[in-house]
């Protein structure tokens, strides 16, 4: 489980190994259509027997726009289920696979994230749908009668619902340039503990049962 501490990277692939000793996260980044449509056939078919319980972390990131008025698009999109995370750099895509529209409108599967009506909100500037969402603080809230949870931040999820006190987003990362070709190796690791600690939440809290 993240905080992340090393990564490899070779062809887009990135494996980020947690500081605990947890099994690896192999992280594809891309902004090639054919690639995003690979690791969704890849998910699809690893869990084709059981696709009505498929949980899919789910996050955004655009680049700050300190422009009264003004709101950047997003710059990618990632997915993680599992130990298997996609970062999808939109904003530099060649297309949008259909294999994704698809994906996303898929209402037998649910995309849970902290905020993800903004998240919703961002991606509706590339005309994506996502069927089935679930906000993780509402549900944490709700399944561990604490409504505190519903303002709490993905920190204070991990540590409250799966007990990981080491799970860490710098501001100064989410803030940077999401807009680059080439992501540092700190923004791919944070993109994908976005995604990834989303995933295990939604898992532990059993999000498909929302649907």
């Amino acid at each position: 489980m993240p905080n992340s501490s090393e990564a490899n990277s070779s062809d887009g692939i990135h494996s980020l190994t947690p500081k605990q000793g947890v099994t690896a996260i192999l992280t594809t980044v891309t902004s090639t259509a054919s690639d995003v449509s690979e690791w969704i056939s890849k998910i699809r078919y690893i869990h084709r027997f059981r696709i009505d319980r498929i949980v899919v972390g789910l996050g955004v990131q655009w680049r700050p726009s300190f422009s009264k008025g003004v709101r950047n698009p997003a710059a990618t999109l990632q997915l993680c289920v599992g130990r298997h995370c996609l970062i999808f750099q939109l904003i530099h895509a060649d297309y949008i696979p259909k294999a994704l529209r698809r994906f996303l409108r898929d209402d037998r599967i649910t995309f849970v994230g902290v905020g993800i009506g903004y998240d919703e909100f961002l991606l509706s500037n590339y005309d994506f749908c996502v069927m089935n969402t679930v906000e993780l603080r509402r549900l944490a809230a709700v399944k561990m009668d604490d409504s505190d949870l519903r303002g709490a931040s993905m920190e204070t999820l991990a540590s409250q619902v799966l007990d990981l006190d080491n799970v860490v987003k710098p501001i100064e990362i989410g803030k940077s340039n999401w807009d680059a070709y080439q992501l540092s190796l700190k923004q791919v690791q944070y993109a994908c503990i976005d995604a990834h600690v989303s995933f295990e939440i939604g898992k532990e809290l059993e999000a498909w049962e929302e649907k």
